[in-house]
């Protein structure tokens, strides 16, 4: 008995439309499903052989490969777009998290021997800072963001998320400390004391 080969399907991709990467991606989504093979063509195309990998709707899946493409073409120029902001931030959470006890690297460089080569990571801070990642609006921005997240504004709660977990549970540990989806946001009544 011989073996059923199972249909593919080729589909050539523009690289000036799909980068490389949200096909790639979008091949990797799809990877349950679908065997993928990805080729560089020299003209600024690939060419991507979708195989199903159990008896599925070629046609479908060829459909999803290509809306997955979309979105992931979508998701790399909103990465590409918020770069900035994220390094911002992450660079202001390093920051507020530095340790106020330690010495900086500079001050440590200064006051070792004329006679010892400077580290690269102390000459690194005594460089003059680079241009500011944001504008200043923006910068305004972020702070009043951040602001409003540390007071705790963030406004309906259904689920309880931003309860701490000491309220949820009520001191308890273990397996009656967990309480169920309905209880997190019902406030708790308050059990009567017995003598």
């Amino acid at each position: 008995m011989a073996a059923k080969r199972l249909k593919e399907s080729k589909i050539t991709v523009d690289l000036a439309v799909y980068p490389l990467e949200a096909v790639q991606a979008a091949a990797y989504s799809l990877t349950d499903r679908l065997f993928v093979r990805i080729a560089r063509n020299g003209k600024g195309s690939a060419s991507v052989v979708l195989k199903p990998k159990s008896g599925g709707d070629l046609e479908a899946l060829a459909g999803e490969f290509h809306n997955e493409m979309l979105h992931e073409t979508l998701r790399l120029q909103v990465s590409q777009a918020n770069q900035k902001i994220r390094e911002h931030i992450v660079t202001k959470a390093l920051l507020s998290a530095q340790v106020p006890s330690v010495e900086p690297l500079a001050a440590v460089a200064e006051a070792a021997p004329a006679t010892q080569q400077p580290c690269s990571e102390c000459e690194a801070q005594k460089a003059p800072p680079a241009s500011p990642p944001v504008d200043a609006e923006l910068e305004k921005e972020i702070e009043k963001l951040l602001a409003e997240i540390e007071k705790g504004d963030g406004g309906d709660d259904p689920l309880g998320v931003a309860v701490p977990w000491e309220e949820k549970s009520g001191g308890k540990t273990g397996k009656d400390a967990a309480p169920s989806r309905k209880d997190a946001s019902k406030p708790k009544a308050a059990k009567p004391e017995t003598a």
